[in-house]
């Protein structure tokens, strides 16, 4: 789409918005919104506190043709420093309804709330997900997973959005392409709205103990008082990827505004107050290629780069 069809396609969307009474926000800040802390403004953005208002902006920028990019809580991202062309939205539809052994959830529910929900109802299986700082949608999306438990484990249905013909739709768990870190989220205009997960009665104490367990865990050995993304890096299969980083000797190296982390190698920190998404880029980008020339290894990319990296690319 050229400048011209892009700037065309925001006006239709304002007007849209404008008509239908959609809260629409420009050039919006997202740095702060993000874990890492770095990255430009959102060309348009907004927070729908309903399933049906994420819908009714979706559904405006379908007719409109204007992209959107769903943000959650932050995590998992690299912002670029131009920022995100489109329409940005940050899910704030955070609903939970528990029935039985059977969990439904709306896209912006906090994946660590959530955990600690289940284990105050006694429902065992999701104890890992305390360990996932991102939103319900978003680790459907990534198929997120920690502590050797996975979103592919326990999602029962997903209901979803498609922007290609508007419509709202459930899907049933094999048909939602779940693989390492993939679903098929990834790969289409989908957009998760809300689901639904299976889990089993267990004793909330002793769930409580693993969740306590998971964060103690978690705390010791991630920078979580830096400014980071999560893991930058897929573990590749029989290693681990932090392994091979600090084994590379570029544990602590700064590039720039980034860092690898001192206290787990497959973090990237970043200067509070002075981050460049580029930085970030290119230490990964630096990290990749001497993993790849010590031991033959290529790592692939956990965390997401978002937002117009044209300068990257040029």
């Amino acid at each position: 789409m050229s400048d011209v069809e892009s700037r065309a396609a925001l006006a239709r969307l304002d007007d849209l918005a404008a008509g239908r009474g959609l809260d629409l926000r420009a050039n919006v800040p997202l740095a702060p919104l993000t874990t890492l802390r770095v990255g430009g403004p959102a060309e348009r953005y907004a927070e729908p506190a309903t399933v049906d208002e994420l819908v009714a902006l979706l559904d405006a920028a379908a007719e409109a043709t204007v992209p959107t990019f769903l943000l959650g809580k932050g995590s998992d991202i690299v912002v670029a420093d131009a920022g995100i062309g489109g329409l940005t939205l940050r899910v704030r539809a955070d609903a939970v309804q528990v029935d039985d052994v059977q969990v439904s959830a709306e896209a912006g529910a906090s994946m660590t709330g959530l955990a600690k929900r289940c284990a105050r109802e006694g429902l065992a299986g999701f104890d890992w997900a305390i360990s996932i700082p991102g939103s319900f949608g978003g680790a459907v999306w990534a198929n997120a997973g920690a502590h050797d438990g996975q979103m592919a484990d326990v999602v029962r249905s997903v209901e979803i959005f498609d922007s290609r013909d508007r419509t709202r739709r459930v899907l049933s768990a094999d048909e939602l392409g779940f693989a390492y870190r993939d679903s098929r989220f990834k790969h289409g205009p989908e957009v998760v709205l809300s689901g639904t997960i299976a889990l089993h009665a267990g004793d909330s104490r002793a769930i409580t103990a693993l969740v306590d367990g998971h964060q103690a865990r978690r705390r010791a050995t991630q920078p979580l008082a830096d400014q980071n993304a999560g893991s930058v890096f897929r573990n590749p299969a029989g290693d681990h990827a932090g392994r091979l980083i600090e084994a590379a000797g570029l544990k602590g190296h700064r590039l720039g505004t980034a860092m690898v982390s001192g206290l787990h190698a497959n973090f990237i920190v970043t200067d509070r107050g002075a981050g460049r998404a580029a930085d970030v880029r290119a230490l990964g980008d630096l990290v990749r290629a001497t993993v790849r020339e010590r031991f033959g290894v290529e790592l692939a990319y956990e965390i997401e780069f978002v937002g117009d990296w044209a300068e990257v690319a040029a």
